[in-house]
């Protein structure tokens, strides 16, 4: 739209027509632009966390440590009889995240490793007072209890026997003794 200017404060009004129109250009072109931000947001997380994992850990005991775990796990498991590019390629991507998660996350896996083993470990689980449920044996208590109970020597009191009258669908006469 071209208006015709005639004195000056026709020039000034359009002047600043032009401004407010480019500074609302602005707004909107910052509005676009943090929107496309935000639709590549979960692409930049992905790849912030991969490259994370990825970093070259710190060369100390702890990473040795963890290097050469991982290098004999993965020497027991189809990975280690696998094609050489996956046997060269595969270990170094698991120590390098393995080893920056840990450096990490190292106080938190550490206690719930800890608190893992604890629970394992224990004599009896723990139980909320008001519930009372009888431990079930484990099938080795199980075998063990009936081999002692096998194996007792129990002094029996002999039974009392009782005769009954004899069958009659049989041909001769025998007296059937049954114990009590």
């Amino acid at each position: 739209m071209e208006r015709k200017i005639e004195n000056l404060s026709d020039l000034q009004a359009e002047r600043a027509r032009l401004k407010n129109q480019l500074e609302v250009s602005k707004v909107q072109i910052k509005q676009q632009f943090d929107g496309i931000k935000e639709d590549i947001n979960p692409a930049r997380q992905v790849i912030n966390t991969v490259s994370g994992l990825m970093a070259k850990p710190q060369n100390n005991l702890f990473s040795n440590g963890v290097g050469r775990s991982i290098d004999l796990a993965l020497q027991f498991t189809p990975l280690g009889r696998a094609a050489w590019p996956i046997r060269m390629l595969m270990p170094f991507v698991v120590k390098r995240v393995t080893t920056n998660f840990l450096n990490s996350n190292g106080p938190q896996v550490l206690e719930k490793s800890l608190i893992w083993v604890k629970n394992v470990t224990d004599e009896r689980p723990a139980l909320p007072a008001t519930l009372s449920i009888k431990p079930e044996k484990s099938l080795k208590e199980k075998f063990f209890s009936w081999l002692k109970n096998a194996t007792e020597d129990h002094d029996p009191q002999p039974a009392e026997v009782i005769e009954t009258l004899p069958l009659t669908y049989t041909e001769t006469e025998t007296t059937i003794r049954t114990p009590l």
